[in-house]
């Protein structure tokens, strides 16, 4: 692959298998037909979905606003009054994180709509298929083993978009972030 060329988003199969059934959610042709976004994003949209995946994405709403297309919400989050948003930035569909009220200060989570798809897909899938996090702190060897597992993840994150992990700041990047507090 390109370095310039976004991974292959997962499949809705695969984002399903540890998501759930009714738990992914596709745009139709017409919900993002108007979108000025790349092509690839309308298509991983449409085919692959958005999957909901708890403590990130409580649902998701594709809604145009004028200055960034709706992607999802934050768990708990309704529509007209959610904690936090995900949308995609016209023309280069870089995925960004907004707060509620209106208020135009983003902050970067993704680099495409593809790589956010990535990544939900390797959180999820790994929260999925592990009780390593639910026990995590049943001894010291239990939280070591966990922290080592979010290390692997965030590597993996930066695999698929170093852009998402840059300097891993915890306070500023989205991932490292909310991996750092997964477990707390």
């Amino acid at each position: 692959m390109p370095a310039d060329q976004p991974p292959t988003p997962p499949t809705f199969d695969e984002l399903e298998s540890w998501a759930g059934r009714g738990r992914v959610l596709r745009a139709t042709d017409t919900d993002v037909a108007a979108w000025r976004i790349p092509q690839p994003a309308k298509a991983a949209l449409t085919s692959s979905g958005i999957p909901l995946l708890d403590e990130v994405v409580g649902s998701v709403s594709f809604h145009a606003a004028p200055t960034r297309y709706r992607l999802a919400l934050d768990p708990g989050g309704e529509p007209t009054d959610p904690a936090w948003e995900f949308g995609a930035v016209p023309v280069t569909g870089e995925v960004r994180l907004w707060s509620p009220g209106g208020h135009e200060d983003s902050s970067f989570v993704n680099s495409s709509i593809s790589q956010w798809l990535c990544s939900l897909h390797l959180v999820g899938s790994r929260f999925a298929e592990s009780d390593l996090f639910d026990r995590w702190d049943e001894s010291a060897e239990a939280e070591e083993r966990a922290l080592a597992a979010l290390a692997d993840l965030l590597g993996r994150i930066e695999a698929v978009d170093p852009a998402a992990i840059a300097d891993g700041d915890h306070e500023r990047q989205f991932w490292p972030g909310l991996l750092d507090r997964w477990l707390f």
